[in-house]
């Protein structure tokens, strides 16, 4: 049963009867549009990861209420944000992400590199969008489908594999041929669009890496990997080639951390639950650094994680294996 696209649909429903006023429609949408729209997007990363550095968002964190728990979660730009470069008769195209684009320029640079070991052609479509999950999750039904469309059109210059790095954009761009299944214009595209779609542990290899100092190595499973997309043996595949790594389990390793795309936002309360209980779970692995494939699942954790006053870092897959050195410093 694709309980997904049903609860997405009735999300939908509920988000046309919901009897909010024009400000708080108008807010909700201006910040979805922002997703959009990659130079305001990076606009308000900078001005994030400033106020990160000069301590204001320590401070604002401290705020009981929304407000403190969305300091909390902003995000720490790695770098400069992600460049597309279209490249012609690719093997392989990327979604470069509208979040991960702004704040993690890195992951993405890092998973172009790892492509490129494997003897891929790399190319990211200029034209690329935001995949549409978060509106999705909204129930922003409309906006979704255009957004799906946009980036039909924007990877239709080639057959080649569409990769993609964060778990919860790869399980939307999966189910567009679900998404569109009722628009004759585009179905069938759809269809074949999503067949194209894969995760970057798919296309990945393992490979023998090594580094400098034995580590224990914490894997979180991401509900849009795991559960979205049935991906659960290749990431941990891929870790396990790292000479000197030790994966450890999480107790319950596949429980929810609390992010679930915009659920953070929507019901903070229970989301902080799960974030702590998650932390707890992490926390008695005993890990050196966490590892997953999802940037909600990153920030979240990491939040949870200096809430707890834990050093540990957490890092994206692709910046793990590009470089398990690096990626795995406080």
């Amino acid at each position: 049963m694709p309980f997904g696209r049903i609860m997405e649909g009735a999300r939908e429903v509920l988000r046309e009867r919901e009897p909010t006023g024009p400000l708080t429609r108008a807010l909700r949408r201006a910040g979805l549009d922002t997703l959009t729209r990659p130079g305001r997007l990076a606009g308000l990363a900078r001005l994030a990861d400033l106020a990160r550095r000069l301590g204001l968002m320590w401070l604002a964190a401290k705020v009981p209420g929304r407000i403190g728990w969305l300091a909390a979660l902003a995000p720490r730009m790695e770098g400069a944000p992600f460049r597309l470069v279209d490249r012609p008769g690719p093997d392989a195209t990327v979604l470069a992400g509208c979040v991960m684009r702004a704040a993690f320029g890195e992951t993405d640079r890092a998973t172009v590199r790892l492509l490129e070991r494997e003897g891929c052609a790399v190319s990211m479509p200029i034209e690329q969008t935001c995949c549409g999950a978060l509106h999705a999750h909204a129930g922003e039904g409309e906006r979704a489908r255009e957004l799906a469309r946009l980036n039909i059109d924007a990877f239709a210059g080639s057959d080649a594999t569409i990769v993609v790095n964060a778990a919860g954009c790869g399980a939307h761009m999966k189910a567009y041929g679900e998404l569109l299944a009722d628009d004759e214009a585009w179905a069938e595209r759809a269809r074949a669009a999503a067949a194209r779609v894969r995760d970057l542990s798919e296309v990945v290899k393992p490979r023998p890496l090594d580094a400098s100092r034995p580590m224990r190595v914490a894997y979180q499973d991401a509900c849009h990997l795991a559960h979205g997309q049935r991906i659960r043996t290749q990431p941990r595949a891929l870790l396990q080639a790292v000479q000197g790594l030790t994966l450890v389990d999480i107790a319950d390793p596949e429980r929810c951390c609390g992010s679930a795309g915009i659920y953070n936002l929507t019901h903070p309360d229970i989301s902080a639950q799960l974030q702590r209980d998650k932390v707890a779970a992490i926390l008695a692995a005993r890990p050196d650094v966490v590892v997953s494939a999802n940037p909600g699942c990153v920030l979240q954790i990491a939040a949870g994680l200096r809430a707890a006053g834990a050093a540990i870092p957490i890092v994206h897959i692709a910046r793990f294996l590009d470089d398990p050195d690096t990626a795995s410093r406080p």
